[in-house]
């Protein structure tokens, strides 16, 4: 007999299930066996303007944008006791519809519940008026939402977004329209039911997966007051000229190159253990992923083996195995994408010295082995361009100087290590890395911490009381 696909024909827009004005469908694909899981309502402009006008309609009338922090807080607390109740059901969405194995989307679950808690009680005891004395007077600083926002979001880690994007924008008063990849079909089918549920005011919440016209239109509609996006350096450039039109504030998440420096003084048992995670969790599809290793010169043949080595232990199977620790990588188009990258590395002249393709005995699904290139330069586009898949250059030093400057040499500044037994070392090199975070002997950022980017990273900043305040403005009024 054969199994009946699920179909879902409603949009969660504007806190109802409505159907899709477009009658578009769409096809969710699983990275793992290439079948269609599901077949969805696709979102179209007409559904964006209908989530936009209900956004508005509710920023106006004004029970969630002036309702008092603690309620707010009360609310998203709800929505997040449902999201733990519900982490299996969206452990299976995800693995369906982008193929992070269940260890990783356990693990993540983990931190996002945490820091969601986290969140919402800097929320509560954050007050929203700030009585100051200046010279000429007392004056109350306030914290406003914007209004409509939009978060623009990729289909590498859901939960993370949520709670860094969609979460703070709720928390800081704003109504918010969640645009998702247009991959991210049936987690996204899950915020909706969440929201619902958790009780969030009509028109406060819509959630769109939709394709990148979507996106267009909404980040230039003169209804959305402010916008947030995660995804590569092409699509942060192309929405901040569209949002320049109305002059819409943007808080932009863009893409990593992060390197990891390894001192002279620090012995690999203290380092392989996180660096190696740190590079190949979830395929390398993360935008903090380690993927440049720097290395004193005399140590390159101690070091390149032991990675090799290590690598060689990490089983790359089905998203459903629990001893899988890589899994595929989310869409054709970036498995695609990592193999072209590969040729070039070869092209340009690196060394490859393990991976380099599809893993044996995997003959369906976009899979590629975890993948190392030596002699590596600075230059070359496997050191500069993010890739976004399993694939570490290995670059060499002569001092540590060297060490830094290779590590600032590429035009991103998200995040980097530094690998080193002397403290006071480690911290210097950190001070140096031009990015938005830096760990010593261990693997970062904190999710819990301010994140964000410096150069072609982006800018503003995500989580904490800085994520809030990244969805209000500060209005001061004067006291007689």
């Amino acid at each position: 007999m054969t199994k009946m696909l699920p179909e879902y024909h409603d949009l969660f827009i504007g806190g109802k299930w409505v159907p899709s004005m477009a009658n578009h469908r769409f096809e969710v694909v699983s990275p793992a066996t290439e079948n269609v899981v599901a077949t969805v309502a696709l979102p179209s402009i007409e559904d964006a303007d209908v989530a936009v006008n209900a956004a508005r309609e509710a920023f106006e009338r004004g029970d969630w944008s002036g309702a008092p922090m603690e309620h707010r807080a009360d609310v998203i607390g709800r929505f997040c006791d449902l999201f733990e109740e519900r982490r299996a059901d969206w452990t299976a969405a995800w693995v369906s519809e982008s193929g992070p194995t269940r260890t990783h989307s356990d693990f993540l679950n983990d931190i996002v519940i945490g820091i969601w808690r986290d969140i919402v009680e800097t929320a509560k005891r954050t007050p929203l008026v700030e009585r100051r004395t200046y010279p000429d007077g007392k004056v109350d600083i306030v914290s406003e939402p914007y209004g409509v926002a939009v978060t623009i979001t990729t289909w590498n880690g859901p939960a993370l977004y949520l709670v860094s994007k969609v979460v703070p924008a709720l928390l800081a008063g704003c109504s918010v329209i969640v645009k998702t990849a247009v991959e991210s079909q049936l987690t996204a089918r899950i915020i909706g039911e969440l929201a619902d549920e958790a009780g969030i005011p009509a028109g406060v919440l819509s959630v769109l997966a939709a394709p990148t016209d979507v996106s267009a239109h909404l980040v230039s509609h003169p209804e959305v007051d402010k916008v947030s996006l995660t995804g590569s350096v092409t699509a942060g450039k192309s929405v901040m000229a569209a949002c320049a039109n109305n002059l819409t504030p943007l808080t932009l998440e863009l893409g990593g190159k992060s390197p990891a420096i390894i001192a002279d003084d620090i012995p690999l048992d203290k380092v392989l253990p996180t660096l190696l995670p740190a590079f190949f969790m979830n395929a390398g599809q993360i935008c903090v992923a380690l993927t440049r290793l720097i290395i004193p010169k005399h140590r390159h043949d101690e070091i390149v083996a032991a990675v090799v080595a290590g690598l060689s232990q990490v089983h790359v199977g089905s998203p459903e195995n629990p001893a899988s620790v890589i899994g595929p990588l989310g869409t054709k188009a970036q498995y695609e994408k990592v193999l072209s990258f590969i040729e070039s590395g070869k092209e340009e002249g690196a060394t490859l010295v393990c991976g380099g393709g599809r893993p044996a005995g995997l003959d369906h699904g976009f899979f590629v082995e975890p993948t190392v290139f030596t002699d590596v330069k600075p230059t070359m586009r496997i050191a500069r361009e993010e890739i976004f898949g399993p694939v570490l250059s290995i670059m060499t030093y002569e001092d540590i100087d060297d060490a830094v400057e290779i590590a600032n040499s590429t035009p991103f500044g998200l995040a980097g290590t530094v690998y080193a037994a002397d403290e006071s070392l480690a911290r210097s090199v950190a001070d140096r890395i031009r990015s938005g975070s830096v760990a010593i002997n261990t693997i970062g950022p904190s999710l819990y911490a301010p994140f964000g980017g410096y150069k072609e990273s982006g800018f503003g900043r995500e989580n904490d009381l800085e994520g809030i305040r990244e969805f209000q403005q500060t209005k001061s009024i004067k006291i007689a």
